[in-house]
């Protein structure tokens, strides 16, 4: 146990591609809320619509704990959040922080590790990292999940939400020792790496509208439709968050090969359609290596 003061604040930070990990930053908001704790969110992947009424910005000293949730991407934290840590300044030294990582495939390899390298860079700053661990939503490429699979894991969020809080409320102290191996950070390093041009190489098809949605919501503003041009073109700072991909309003945007899921991914959608509909046990939605760590997070494994 961490014997600590009382939590009258938190602080949540997360970065979100296509939805996922916010709707795990919005329950805990919820959660901690409903304890009558004072809770600031920081959208570490806001669009520019959102960064215009966002509220004005909270120093981290303002918060008893900071929770930073975000989405793997190159068996790591995506670089907005190692942006966020750069520019932190001063306020932090022996800030308490829960660092919870958000994947389609569990605390399996090559997930295992995702979350050293951004620790250590939270440790360099002075933050004092007294919890981290693994969470589960639908991967939104290459792997396309069931929709039962898909509403397990959005039924299970208030639980292992309130779980989390708990823990954290309670003092207790949570330290993973997985490290990425040599293996995954030189493949780390090459994905984040060719992930820069990434979509460089999108298509964009005729129905394009030149409407700027996707100019507009990138996180890292590599989207830009000049006044020369009716269509978007893409820079060198892309995160492969799919954002784009999945949430421009003609589906203009094309990716070749089967990287992209070809139903788009829509979790609002498969709520939609799956309501009053009876799910599969876990244990059939999650047969095969391939979902051995989702299942295992499903049934609370770890």
């Amino acid at each position: 146990m961490d014997h600590f003061n009382a939590v009258n604040s938190v602080r949540i930070l997360y970065f979100s591609g296509t939805g996922g990990t916010k709707r795990f930053a919005e329950a805990f908001e919820k959660e901690l809320k409903s304890r009558g704790i004072t809770v600031f969110v920081k959208n570490l992947g806001e669009s520019l619509q959102e960064k215009k009424n966002a509220p004005a910005e909270q120093e981290i000293g303002a918060a008893d704990l900071n929770i930073l949730l975000y989405s793997v991407y190159a068996m790591d934290a995506p670089r907005p959040v190692y942006d966020w840590i750069g520019s932190v300044t001063g306020q932090e030294a022996g800030k308490r922080i829960a660092v919870l990582s958000v994947s389609g495939g569990g605390e399996m390899w090559p997930n295992t590790g995702s979350r050293s390298d951004c620790c250590k860079a939270l440790e360099d700053r002075g933050f004092r990292i007294v919890y981290d661990r693994m969470l589960c939503m639908p991967a939104n490429v290459m792997v396309n999940y069931s929709d039962h699979l898909v509403m397990h894991l959005l039924n299970v969020i208030p639980r292992k939400v309130t779980q989390i809080v708990e823990e954290l409320l309670a003092g207790r102290v949570r330290r993973t020792e997985s490290k990425k191996g040599f293996f995954c950070k030189k493949l780390s390093r090459v994905e984040r790496k060719n992930s820069y041009q990434f979509a460089q190489k999108f298509q964009i098809a005729d129905q394009c509208t030149g409407c700027g949605w996707c100019e507009q919501n990138c996180p890292t503003r590599n989207i830009e439709i000049p006044e020369s041009a009716s269509k978007p073109r893409f820079k060198d700072q892309c995160v492969i968050c799919m954002r784009c991909v999945y949430g421009c309003p003609t589906n203009a945007i094309k990716v070749k090969g089967n990287f992209v899921l070809k139903n788009g991914f829509d979790l609002s959608a498969v709520e939609r359609r799956m309501k009053d509909v009876e799910l599969a046990p876990v244990e059939k939605c999650c047969k095969g290596l391939l979902y051995k760590g989702v299942k295992e997070y499903l049934l609370d494994k770890y």
